[in-house]
């Protein structure tokens, strides 16, 4: 199996519904995660990062384009933060001092 990608998080069960229906119906497969710790006791919510809705990675790219069309999430909402980048440029800067002996 492939690996799976949190493409959007939730705070409650319900809100997890309307988007995991909307991306079943276009034909995504979703799974969740840490949904009945979250449902049991609402005040794990923050400790656990709340309802992860995934994907396999193969579909995230139409997950996230259809959950931007859907008004369920913003563009901006998929892009790499700049710390991130500079942190991988920074890595492979690493490797490169590290694989030329």
């Amino acid at each position: 199996m492939q690996e799976l990608v949190t493409i959007k998080t939730f705070n409650t069960h319900a809100d997890l519904g309307v988007v995991q229906s909307y991306l079943e119906a276009a034909g995504i497969r979703c799974f969740v995660m840490d949904e009945y710790i979250n449902t049991v006791n609402p005040f794990y919510t923050n400790a656990t990062g709340g309802i992860k809705l995934q994907v396999p990675e193969s579909e995230a790219p139409e997950a996230a384009r259809l959950l931007i069309e859907g008004g369920f999430a913003k563009p901006e909402d998929f892009e790499v933060p700049r710390e991130m980048v500079a942190i991988g440029k920074a890595l492979e800067r690493i490797k490169k001092i590290f694989n030329k002996k």
